[in-house]
């Protein structure tokens, strides 16, 4: 990101403003940090694929925001609709290393030391895959339960920068305390309580 605006959008700024400047100039360097930001997401989130498909990732959620972006409804802040989207995309990617990999093994009689190798490779990313394929199908509700949280406490403008740095962006509780101007033992009890209210609201035990 640059260091003028290390973060998309920046903490202060009108989502709104942000996306009418996209959607009125396609050459706007809110494209930019836009793509930055997805760049970063894509880092924190799929270690688990090759780095060397990392930019076909960006490249598909990018493809995607342009799309949709038009239809943005602000029913969260534009962060978390840009994360909900790259987690996308990631699933979809490592749905695609396991497709190849059930392949690769099926036809590994040819080559045994690759089937051992193509097994261990393919059991990893599948386990992953179902994973990530549940938050998938959870995500739109978990986002929701977030966003409800953030607006039914105290301090709401803290609360979300610290949700955005921990959650979205991967930062550590110290860093998103000292952002916000608190202790890290209040950001972390933010995160924790934020994931107790969605985990409630998703009906998930404890």
């Amino acid at each position: 990101m640059t260091e003028r605006q290390p973060y998309f959008p920046g903490a202060d700024a009108d989502d709104r403003i942000v996306v009418e400047e996209m959607l009125r100039d396609s050459k706007s360097g809110q494209w930019y940090e836009c793509r930055e930001f997805v760049k970063k997401l894509i880092q924190i989130h799929a270690k688990n694929i090759p780095r060397d498909h990392w930019e076909d990732i960006v490249q598909d959620a990018m493809i995607r925001i342009d799309k949709s972006l038009p239809t943005f409804q602000y029913h969260c802040n534009l962060r978390t609709w840009l994360f909900g989207i790259v987690r996308s995309c990631i699933i979809d990617t490592y749905r695609k290393f396991t497709h190849v990999g059930k392949l690769m093994a099926a036809h590994g009689d040819l080559h045994n030391d690759v089937e051992y190798e193509s097994d261990a490779f393919t059991s990893n990313l599948q386990a992953t895959a179902e994973d990530e394929f549940i938050v998938h199908e959870e995500l739109k509700n978990a986002l929701v339960a977030l966003q409800e949280y953030i607006s039914a406490h105290a301090n709401p403008k803290r609360n979300r920068r610290i949700l955005d740095m921990v959650i979205l962006e991967g930062s550590s509780l110290e860093a998103a305390a000292k952002a916000v101007g608190c202790s890290a033992a209040v950001a972390g009890y933010v995160v924790r309580t934020a994931q107790r209210y969605v985990r409630e609201r998703l009906g998930h035990s404890q």
